[in-house]
Order: structure tokens, then C-alpha cells, then sequence
């Protein structure tokens, strides 16, 4: 099978889509990749709908965070690992110069410990695992960073649900199962049909996760998810 054709239209898709939503919702048109990984950054300019809107493609924070502080940037996108620190850390600073600037933290699944990953404060994560899952997580979290709005990809939760510490709070496998539909971004209905349930069933189990972690909406249990270690309990 001739992959080809369908990825042509897939990137095209992506592209037009996060351009589009961009200019819908006022961000500025322009755009910052950060990574040490020089061929990632080839990538992500690679995927660029207009050339002109990447102000800079940066292996190191300290040079990224130069350019926002000389230049209005809507969106940036960067990995975990940089040459010189932490991407998390970087879109932490980043957002202290720019609280409306857009950002994406890419984590790459061999590049970081679970104890790292629940210190995590980038409302957006995706992780390199998830780039060719069919849910498009890639999109869902682009689509997430425009809105202004949280989003965790599938395998992140599944990262710090299954940590070891029998000290902290459990979650049974429903509940686990979820917060990824938490993190997918699914209404009530769509986790009913995801998960073969009943949507009242779904919304007694969404409501009573939440009473569970003692919190008021998704956002927060994911928040509070990332931040904390969660086990099965059997």
C-alpha cells in the first residue's frame, strides 16, 4: 500500500486546519519550534503552511526566548529535551512574557522519567507515542493550544496512572479509563460510545471521578492528575 497519498493529505489537512484556526481565534499568525533534535525541527518546518509566519527554529530556550522577547509570537511548539534545559521549563517562562502566547510541549516517551513528567506545568503535552495514533492526538492538542485550552495525550495519563507508589490515591480501571476521555477531549456522549456505556452511566462515572479527586470540572482532574501519581486498584 502507497502510504504516501494519504500522509500528503493528512499534513495538508493539519496544516489548513491549524492556519485556519489561528485566524479565527486572533492568534498571531506566527510561529517559534524549539528542540534539540535538529531533524524534528526540520519537521515542524517542513509541516509550516506559510514559511514566512516560523520566526525561528531553536535547539536551545535561551534563543527562543530571545526572539519572544523581540517579536509577537502566537504559538510555540517545543520538545522536552532542549541543549540547554528543559522544554516544560521554557513554555513556563514563556507564558510569564506572553500569558496569551499558544504552547505545545512534545514529550518524547524514551526522553523523560515518570517522576519528571508530574512536575509537568505545559497545559498542552503530547507525546511522541501518540503522533501516528487514529484519534490524531497531534491535531487534538494543536487544536487544544488555539483554544486555550488544556489537553493531554492518551499515553500521558496512562504514564503517571500506572505509577508504582501505593501511598497515593487508586483509581479503578473506569476511572482510568475516563480521564482518557478526559484528555481526548470527549463529551459525555462520545465517552459513552468509546467506552460502550450508557451516556447516564458516563455521567455518573464522570461525576463521581470528579467527587473523587475533589474537583469541579476535566480540567482540573487532569491537572490534578498530572500532578499527583494514580494506581489501579484491583
Amino acid at each position: 500500500m502507497n502510504l504516501q497519498p494519504h500522509l500528503r493529505r493528512r499534513y495538508w489537512s493539519l496544516k489548513r486546519a491549524v492556519a485556519d484556526g489561528l485566524l479565527r481565534s486572533g492568534v498571531e499568525l506566527r510561529c517559534v519550534f524549539v528542540s534539540s533534535n535538529k531533524l524534528f525541527l526540520s519537521l515542524m518546518y517542513g509541516c509550516a503552511t506559510y514559511k514566512r509566519s516560523v520566526l525561528g527554529l531553536f535547539t536551545t530556550g535561551r534563543e527562543a526566548l530571545a526572539c519572544l522577547r523581540d517579536n509577537k509570537v502566537g504559538l510555540l511548539l517545543s520538545t522536552i529535551d532542549l541543549e540547554d534545559g528543559s522544554g516544560d521549563g521554557l513554555i513556563t517562562q514563556a507564558r510569564l512574557l506572553h500569558p496569551s502566547l499558544r504552547c505545545v510541549l512534545i514529550a518524547d516517551h524514551h526522553h523523560y522519567r515518570r517522576d519528571d513528567a508530574m512536575t509537568w506545568q505545559s497545559p498542552v503535552i503530547v507525546s511522541s507515542f501518540d503522533l501516528g495514533d487514529e484519534s490524531e492526538p497531534w491535531n487534538q492538542a494543536l487544536m487544544s493550544a488555539i483554544a486555550n485550552t488544556t489537553y493531554r495525550s492518551p499515553s500521558i495519563p496512562d504514564c503517571l496512572l500506572n505509577d508504582g507508589d501505593k501511598r497515593v490515591l487508586k483509581l479503578t480501571p473506569r476511572e482510568r479509563q475516563m480521564l482518557e476521555c478526559y484528555a481526548l477531549g470527549l463529551t459525555n456522549a462520545q465517552a459513552a460510545e468509546r467506552l460502550s456505556l450508557s451516556p447516564q452511566s458516563t455521567k455518573t462515572y464522570s461525576r463521581n471521578l470528579l467527587a473523587k479527586l475533589n474537583v469541579s470540572n476535566r480540567q482540573l482532574a487532569l491537572m490534578k492528575t498530572m500532578g499527583n501519581a494514580f494506581v489501579n486498584a484491583f
